[in-house]
């Protein structure tokens, strides 16, 4: 069982404890189960507080020259100095404490590309094994802060796990139901089924009145007589009321909340229909106020005023639509490009817009209706379509306890791994292989790890991971003429071989030079990404040289004596030889993209020219 937590460290002194704590000789076997990743030591046999010493050493060149470049002026405690993980293990996981310190460097490379200097230390004083890991806040460059967010929260959560089981860790499984368990945690989460009725009923009811009266209908009870909302729902065995504030957290199910739904859908229809029924933005305004809508023009804002009598909404118009702005810009704009359906007078306002409304609520059902067009929405909502999907040998990376990883591609040239767990996984033993039948929802999202960089991990919806593990199977065409599609991939060929500039080659001749191309400019990015580095630890150097620090002194002149450096050198002069490489750089990256681009082209042409080749044949043999 393997538990993460994430807490910021905030202040260079802090860090320093945090380090000196996590290095304890007691705690880690006498220092032997510490690594770390992008430290200068110059250290051969270090004892405990020269180790803590020279880490925290690294850690403040490595934000010097951060605060040089930027001119930071943050307070002490709003600035983030590092990032401090806790990763647990469980006794019953029976891995060494090497194994454990391994999964925690291995799980903290992976998820900052090997961007950001860190150290690894295993505790081994209670009866679980855990990492205590330090991530300094500034990268090696020393061009970017570490963002701690959600995503990179899950990334850690996802990678950690995943090395932990193919280990041998036992998971903390997450709330996944299989299609069985689903059905029966829907039919007893009373949450669930109201948010349901609710969202149905706001959908099919006209105003906030018609809202409460379809309510009893459909057996929910509100009560908005108190200082958080109350919903109970009579047909079913409910113990306690639930609270609006349970329901949706960032937007509480209060009376404001649906008052607000309703006038906002009110004043948009309002504005649909006088919108091509009025001359300039005051007659609009005008007319919409014989509608009860008062509209307060700013400068670039409007504020739209609903008044039924009784209260007063005020609504701003960022929050009142999702497909218009609705803003000033957007009325003088509207008035100038459209014209106008019909010529309406003031008088006839009100009489018109009701027979607009009642068009638009002509399908909205009655009291009487909305009971069974409720079972038959919750009888389509309930279908679950999953799709199975066999998938080869050679697609399977790695089998653990709880499911497997599979391979899918993410783009050119970039493999990711996606978790499939028992209950969507059925295996069949065969002669000499297995086969693997995976059952994936279309409508579901999968998470997928990227192998090399943690912050190009994503989501892929089922329907695409259906796309992709699938074998597309195409039949030959009745007719031989030309389909759009085919004249589609001949005019690619076409404008791909004019750019390529080609006079009596093969396409296998050209592919051939493409990769060459492609391997050659890798070779340079690759070289000029050691020039970059080795620049900005030579600008690190020649920064940390004139610090009042002497800890931070000592290793800049370790550090200027290792790399031979001239006294000579300014940092305005290594600057500007980044800036330059920078250049180089950009300017090869879309070159190689250009010609990956071509590439892939190529090969699509090639392989389906063979297809067309190998279906002739079959054909032929027919």
């Amino acid at each position: 069982m393997v538990i993460t937590k994430h807490y910021a460290v905030h202040g260079k002194k802090y860090r320093r404890q945090l380090i000196k704590y996590i290095l304890e000789p007691k705690k880690t076997r006498n220092l032997s189960l510490i690594s770390d990743f992008g430290m200068s030591n110059y250290l051969d046999f270090p004892d405990y507080m020269e180790l803590v010493k020279m880490y925290q050493n690294n850690f403040l060149s490595n934000d010097q020259l951060y605060d040089s470049r930027f001119d930071r002026q943050e307070k002490k405690q709003q600035k983030i100095h590092a990032h401090h993980i806790i990763q647990s293990f469980s006794p019953e996981d029976k891995l060494s404490p090497e194994e454990i310190n391994r999964i925690g460097y291995e799980t903290i490379k992976e998820l900052t590309g090997g961007r950001y200097k860190f150290i690894v230390a295993t505790h081994v004083d209670q009866d679980h094994c855990h990492n205590h890991i330090i991530i300094n806040s500034i990268d090696c460059q020393s061009q970017k802060k570490l963002k701690w967010d959600y995503a990179l929260e899950r990334n850690l959560q996802m990678i950690s796990d995943r090395i932990s089981k193919v280990a041998g860790a036992k998971i903390i499984p997450p709330k996944r139901y299989s299609h069985r368990d689903y059905e029966v945690y829907r039919r007893s989460n009373h949450k669930y089924e109201l948010k349901q009725r609710l969202f149905f009923l706001m959908e099919h009811s006209i105003d906030f009145n018609d809202f409460m009266q379809k309510a009893e209908y459909l057996n929910v009870k509100i009560d908005f007589s108190r200082k958080h909302s109350r919903f109970f729902m009579t047909d079913r065995d409910m113990k306690q009321v639930i609270r609006g504030d349970k329901l949706n957290k960032r937007e509480p199910y209060s009376k404001e909340f649906f008052q607000h739904y309703f006038a906002k859908r009110n004043i948009e229809q309002s504005l649909e229909f006088l919108l091509p029924r009025s001359n300039s933005f005051d007659d609009l305004v005008e007319k919409a106020r014989l509608l009860g809508i008062e509209l307060k023009s700013k400068i670039k804002t409007i504020d739209f005023v609903l008044t039924d009598g009784k209260s007063c909404i005020s609504i701003p118009n960022k929050s009142l639509s999702k497909k218009n702005l609705y803003d000033t810009t957007y009325f003088e704009t509207y008035f100038k490009e459209h014209d106008l359906v019909e010529v309406l007078q003031n008088s006839e306002v009100k009489t018109e817009f009701e027979k607009f409304e009642m068009q638009q609520y002509s399908d909205v059902l009655t009291v009487e209706e909305i009971t069974e067009a409720y079972e038959t929405y919750k009888t389509k909502r309930d279908a679950v379509h999953e799709f199975e999907v066999e998938i080869a040998e050679e697609q399977v990376e790695k089998m653990v306890s709880e499911g497997l990883f599979i391979k899918v591609w993410m783009g050119i040239g970039q493999e990711g791994l996606i978790f499939i767990p028992n209950h969507q996984l059925n295996i069949l033993e065969q002669k000499n292989n297995k086969q693997y039948q995976v059952f994936i929802r279309e409508t579901s999202s999968y998470f997928i790890y990227h192998k090399d960089d943690s912050e190009k991990n994503r989501f892929m919806k089922g329907r695409d991971l259906i796309r992709q593990l699938t074998f597309d199977n195409k039949s030959l065409p009745y007719k031989r003429r030309i389909s759009l599609v085919s004249l589609q991939q001949k005019i690619e060929e076409i404008n791909l071989l004019m750019t390529l500039n080609t006079q009596n080659k093969s396409f296998l001749e050209l592919k051939d030079e493409l990769v060459g191309e492609i391997a050659q400019l890798d070779i340079e990015l690759t070289n000029l990404q050691e020039k970059t580095a080795t620049l900005n630890k030579m600008a690190e150097v020649v920064v940390n040289l004139q610090s009042e620090n002497q800890d931070t002194k000592q290793l800049a002149k370790y550090e200027c004596s290792k790399m031979n450096l001239s006294q000579d050198v300014t940092i305005g002069l290594i600057e500007f030889e980044i800036a330059l490489f920078q250049n180089q750089m950009d300017s090869k990256i879309e070159k190689y993209e250009n010609l990956v681009i071509n590439l892939e082209t190529l090969i699509k042409m090639i392989s389906g020219r063979h297809n067309c080749i190998d279906k002739k044949e079959n054909t032929k043999s027919i």
